[in-house]
């Protein structure tokens, strides 16, 4: 029975570390910065020009 607890716990830790890795980041069309100093989109494309104050996820 605490085989049962243990394996119970661990899972919900592991699912719980994937639950914030997945917030982690900026989803498309959130503001962000191109350097990735605001974070870094999901896609992995921040859209900014040159002049341009933030960018925008892509």
């Amino acid at each position: 029975m605490k085989l049962f607890y243990f394996l119970f716990v661990v899972i919900m830790v592991v699912l719980g570390l994937q639950t914030q890795v997945a917030q982690a980041c900026i989803p498309n069309g959130g503001v962000c910065q191109a350097n990735g100093s605001a974070g870094n989109c999901c896609s992995g494309n921040c859209y900014q020009q040159a002049g341009w104050a933030n960018g925008n996820c892509r």
